[in-house]
């Protein structure tokens, strides 16, 4: 990038400088195979850099344009399509979610265990379409914990088995218990998914059609889809875990390959994406709903998704608690930068993806920071790259 376009946004250039070789680092101590990332502010990209692999194997460099499975960040995406549906009126936010989904309201709570049978009670606040943006709707994914009754049932229903149609997930979640009362806490979970079928209902339309026409087409998200076409296959970057001797090995995708058209078009972790198109996306938000002359949402309602949706009760949302932090609706908001351990500003917000790719936008500073890779970590063996490559930002900006 130029020293002009970083010294006229305040960036130090010398000090941007530093976030390359430092992922670098990663690359060439075998920890990862490769990382892009990029920084803009005022709507202009100071910082842009890829190093490492696509894919090992073959040698292919790690190239712009290449396609990453983004997996949760597709959750943002999802939120900012209901949130357009809530702009015409065709939706409110405490709407009871059976309203759209009639299965939902059948879901019954696990109030306790009597022995090994379950005591499962009705919901006594009804789930709503915010519980289903904030995560506090009571579901989860059904991998948190084995010892578990709930986790259990939820972990061998398949309700995001990738042979599905999205309209057979309510079948299966009826018989689902949930893990609480609808708004009593946060938990990570299928929601999202939810979502993107109360998308196809409320709208008519399949969800890659309302994406497209709602989103991807109007920001110029040209290589953002559910699946990757063959004629872009070769960009779309391995996916790696650790294997024998803690070497990096490729693996199968977790939810099926993305290199062919997709049968469940999952709005919780279904995109493949690349760094360009993701920060179209996000700089769309960090302008307020507006990007190159198209707006997608008003900036009101982008206020609205990035405000704390958790209830009274809950101070941090995670298990265990990101402290400092408050949830919105599909995102993370820092709401103490010091209790977080962040050099980040109060409202910086954005999420992340299970192959360890991370978006943010900081409203204050009209920054927004992207780092992509593929790579699932095994418990507990990840490493600080995306809290690296935001301190590496904030301590390049000197205006």
């Amino acid at each position: 990038m130029s020293v002009d376009i970083a010294e006229r946004n305040g960036f130090s250039p010398s000090r941007l400088a530093r976030i390359a070789p430092t992922m670098q680092g990663y690359v060439d101590r075998g920890e990862l195979p490769g990382i892009a990332t990029l920084v803009a502010r005022n709507g202009e990209i100071v910082h842009r850099s890829t190093v490492g692999l696509a894919d090992i194997e073959s040698g292919r460099p790690l190239g712009e344009d290449a396609i990453y499975r983004v997996y949760s960040m597709s959750k943002p995406v999802i939120v900012a399509g209901v949130l357009s549906l809530l702009e015409e009126g065709r939706l409110a936010l405490d709407d009871p979610a059976q309203r759209y989904i009639p299965e939902l309201g059948e879901m019954q709570v696990l109030a306790g265990m009597d022995g090994d049978q379950p005591r499962l009670v009705p919901q006594t606040c009804p789930m709503t379409v915010r519980h289903l943006m904030a995560h506090t709707s009571g579901m989860t994914y059904g991998f948190f914990a084995d010892d578990n009754w709930a986790e259990n049932c939820w972990a061998q229903a398949g309700c995001l088995n990738a042979d599905l149609l999205l309209r057979d997930m309510p079948g299966i979640l009826k018989g689902l218990p949930l893990l609480f009362q609808p708004g009593e806490r946060w938990h990570y979970s299928v929601s999202i998914d939810v979502l993107g079928l109360l998308i196809e209902v409320i709208s008519g339309q399949t969800l890659d059609v309302f994406l497209q026409e709602r989103l991807f087409g109007p920001l110029g998200m040209q290589d953002t889809a559910f699946w990757t076409s063959p004629e872009n296959a070769s960009r779309l970057a391995t996916l790696y875990s650790r294997g024998e001797g803690d070497r990096l090995v490729a693996i199968d995708s977790p939810g099926g390959p993305f290199d062919r058209p997709r049968t469940f078009l999952s709005g919780g972790g279904g995109l493949t994406s690349t760094i360009s198109d993701y920060w179209r996306f996000a700089q769309m938000l960090a302008n307020g709903g507006t990007l190159n002359g198209a707006r997608v949402l008003g900036p009101r309602t982008v206020r609205l998704m990035r405000s704390n949706h958790l209830p009274p009760q809950v101070r941090d949302y995670g298990n265990p608690p990101a402290l400092g932090h408050d949830f919105g609706l599909g995102v993370r908001i820092i709401r103490n930068p010091a209790e977080a351990g962040e050099l980040g500003s109060v409202g910086n917000f954005g999420w992340s993806g299970l192959a360890s790719t991370d978006y943010w936008v900081d409203p204050a500073e009209n920054l927004v920071g992207i780092c992509m890779m593929q790579y699932i970590a095994p418990p507990l063996t990840g490493y600080p790259v995306h809290w690296q490559f935001r301190t590496l930002t904030y301590s390049a900006l000197v205006d």
